[in-house]
């Protein structure tokens, strides 16, 4: 999938990048989300300037914990009825290295919540 990403500490227009990763597969509890729009977060600058130094122990960093999209795949312990649904999310890149700056993302359920029928993305 394509993505925005970070693999060292710095200012937005010296460290991140946009390419390819891997496509995230939701895990037990977890949502598989399209994304349709993102948003940044002031703690994704706080972040990518370095306030959360263990954070790029684990590979790259994908900002951004907010955005909106479509369920198209959910985890054990989640209704296979959420798949289709419209939802916005919140904490997608809370305590994880992989927020919503690309085109799909996984995290816990609750953190996805549905649209109203009218609302856009």
């Amino acid at each position: 999938m394509k993505a925005v990403f970070f693999k060292e500490f710095g200012s937005a227009e010296n460290v991140l990048q946009i390419g390819d990763v891997e496509t995230p597969t939701p895990k037990t509890g977890e949502v598989k989300v399209k994304l349709i729009t993102s948003s940044p977060n002031p703690s994704d600058v706080k972040k990518r300037a370095g306030s959360h130094s263990f954070l790029l122990d684990n590979g790259l960093v994908i900002p951004h914990s907010d955005g909106a999209g479509i369920i198209e795949e959910v985890g054990n312990e989640v209704s296979e009825n959420r798949i289709g649904e419209r939802v916005w999310v919140f904490n997608a890149q809370y305590e994880r290295e992989l927020g919503t700056a690309a085109e799909y993302v996984c995290l816990p359920s609750k953190e996805a919540i549905s649209l109203p029928d009218g609302v856009s993305f």
